[in-house]
Parts: structure tokens; C-alpha cells; sequence
């Protein structure tokens, strides 16, 4: 893939036409060959303009190394089984992958970037002995990342009960906004599992302005395999909020059906969870 293949790529992605890519820091006709390889672009303009359309510049460059693909899907794979040792509430499981983390391949920079994101999902399964100089470390690396990329979507996910519930809010709009037309299935997971968080803080404060608007934007997602899991969580939610909001009792059996399809799924300890918070706000 060439520079001007890269940024056609990204170009498309976010949407926009060659002049809103260009902005002012290259003419638009001279950019058009840039993408078509007829003409080649400055080390300075290219990264001006990746800065102005927020596009990490160490991930572009690595997009242009035929063995940047597989890296990432090592990287990517690791946090999946991350994910799926969160959510059967294994924090054995957790800990063996932090061990890999340490034993891996990967570069320092994504050692300690993968140890913090595992150490994040131990500390959520920890909620009786809160580590402060964690929590505060990971709030620290959310807002020194410069682009909300994967890594950052992965890290806010896990750190957004560090943070009020209006700053979640905002935070999380702004996300949607920026982010509602990307196709990218991990971009759509990171979504839905953030707006899912957002349900879980306000039934959890009794607060649930505005809810309709995260709600919409998740059902306005297609479902697909890669994300059906959680747009079922994102309707356990729902549901719940329905009950809790408009005293529609009706609403609990359908959590209760979510609860059982995902105990009978092999995910008995999740399911036990979602149990467990019903009866607690219920």
C-alpha cells in the first residue's frame, strides 16, 4: 500500500471529500494526485495533515510495513481473550494473560500499554479493594493518547467508572458524533460497550436523561456476529431501563430471557451478574 492508496483509505473512512481532507495545508488538485500517486507529498505536509484529520501518525506509518497487519491482529487477539476472561469473571485467567503480555513478542511500548488494559479489567473485578494509583494512571494514559484509536477506546471502556457520570456523558457523545459513521467493527464494539456502561451508571444513580439518545444510536448499528453479544447486554439494558423508567414490569421477562440465553451460551458466571444487579436495583 502507498502513502497515497493510505490516505485515500482514511480519506474515505472518515467520510470526507478531498478538500475537507486537505484543509488548507495542501491545494486540493495537488492532494487528488497525491492519493492517485502522481504526485508525492512532503514529510511535513503528511503529517500536518494527518494531525489535522486525527489520525495517529505512528499507526499510518505502520500501515505502510506488510507485517503491520499481523502484528496488530496479535495485539488484537490478546485483548479478545482479555474481554472474554472479563466477562466469564476469570481473574486467574486475567492474570495468565498479563504473564503472556510480559512473555510476548510485542514492542515495549505495547507491553506496558497491553499489561495496563488487562490490570484495568482485574481492577474492575475488584471493586472492594480499589487501587487509586492504578485507576489514576490509566485516566492519566486515556487523555495523553492524541486520537481515540482502538487502544484508547479499549482503555476509557475500562476506566469509565473512574469518572462521573455527566463527564461519561459528554465524553461518550462526543465519541458517537465523531465516530457514528465508521463501519469498522471494533469502532462499533468499543461503541456499544461504552454506551452500554453509560445504562449501567445511570440506573445505577437513577438517572436516565438523555438515555434514549445512546439507546438509538446503538439500535441503529447493524447486528452482526462480531458484535452480537453485545448488542444482547445492550438490550438486558434497555429493557431494565424501561422497567426502572416507565414501571413497565412487562420488561423484566425479556432480562430474564437475555439472562438465560447467555447462561445456557456457557457464560454462567456473567449471567449470574446480570442476575445479581437486577435484584439489586430491581
Amino acid at each position: 500500500m502507498t502513502v497515497g492508496d493510505l490516505l485515500r483509505y482514511y480519506r474515505i473512512n472518515q467520510n470526507k471529500t478531498l478538500k475537507e481532507f486537505a484543509g488548507s495545508i495542501i491545494d486540493r488538485s495537488y492532494y487528488s494526485k497525491v492519493e492517485k500517486n502522481l504526485h508525492q507529498i512532503s514529510i511535513n505536509n503528511l503529517i500536518d495533515l494527518l494531525n489535522y484529520n486525527q489520525i495517529n501518525t505512528t499507526e499510518f506509518i505502520g500501515k505502510l510495513d506488510p507485517n503491520y497487519e499481523n502484528y496488530q491482529s496479535k495485539l488484537q487477539t490478546q485483548r479478545k481473550l482479555m474481554e472474554e476472561a472479563y466477562y466469564q469473571v476469570d481473574k486467574d485467567r486475567l492474570q495468565e494473560i498479563k504473564m503472556m503480555v510480559s512473555e510476548s513478542d510485542f514492542s515495549e511500548k505495547d507491553k506496558v500499554m497491553q499489561t495496563l488494559i488487562v490490570s484495568g479489567f482485574i481492577e474492575l473485578l475488584s471493586p472492594d479493594n480499589p487501587n487509586q494509583k492504578l485507576r489514576d494512571k490509566i485516566k492519566k494514559q486515556v487523555f495523553e493518547i492524541p486520537n481515540f484509536n482502538s487502544t484508547k477506546f479499549m482503555l476509557y471502556c475500562n476506566s469509565m467508572r473512574f469518572y462521573s457520570l455527566s463527564d461519561n456523558k459528554t465524553i461518550v457523545k462526543r465519541l458517537i458524533e465523531q465516530y457514528k459513521n465508521d463501519e469498522s467493527k471494533i469502532v462499533q464494539k468499543s461503541l456499544i460497550s461504552i454506551v452500554i456502561n453509560i445504562l449501567i451508571f445511570s440506573i445505577e444513580e437513577n438517572d436516565f436523561k438523555n438515555m434514549d439518545y445512546y439507546i438509538s444510536f446503538v439500535n441503529n448499528i447493524p447486528t452482526n456476529p462480531d458484535i452480537f453479544f453485545y448488542k444482547n447486554i445492550m438490550e438486558f439494558f434497555t429493557y431494565f431501563i424501561q422497567y426502572k423508567n416507565k414501571k413497565d414490569k412487562s420488561a423484566l421477562k425479556y432480562c430474564n430471557l437475555i439472562i438465560k440465553n447467555i447462561s445456557i451460551a456457557g457464560m454462567s458466571k456473567y449471567a449470574k451478574e446480570l442476575l445479581e444487579f437486577k435484584n439489586t436495583y430491581q
